[in-house]
């Protein structure tokens, strides 16, 4: 009788299985909500990565251009120090 249900579970699960997918199945609707969702996060993902390149590329810049400048501040004695924070007054 233990094989006997068994079976009968299996069969059942593969007959509930092969009706469920049809186009306008709960199955295939959760499916393509599954697909909508990991395509979202791997979106997001991509566009947090690619932020964070373009502010590293930016940070990059800016030190570049303020060793440049103080390069040619030593370079140069006539020229004006550079200021240590841009961004303040003098």
């Amino acid at each position: 009788m233990g094989v006997g249900d068994t079976l009968r579970k299996v069969g059942n699960y593969v007959r509930k299985r092969w009706r469920s997918t049809g186009p306008d199945s709960y199955y295939h609707y959760k499916r393509g909500r599954e697909r909508e969702r990991k395509q979202a996060e791997q979106r997001r993902e991509h566009d947090e990565r690619h932020g964070e390149q373009e502010r590293d590329e930016t940070e990059r810049g800016d030190e570049y251009k303020e060793r440049y400048r103080a390069e040619r501040a030593a370079a140069d004695p006539h020229a004006e120090a550079p200021r240590s924070d841009p961004s303040q007054p003098e």
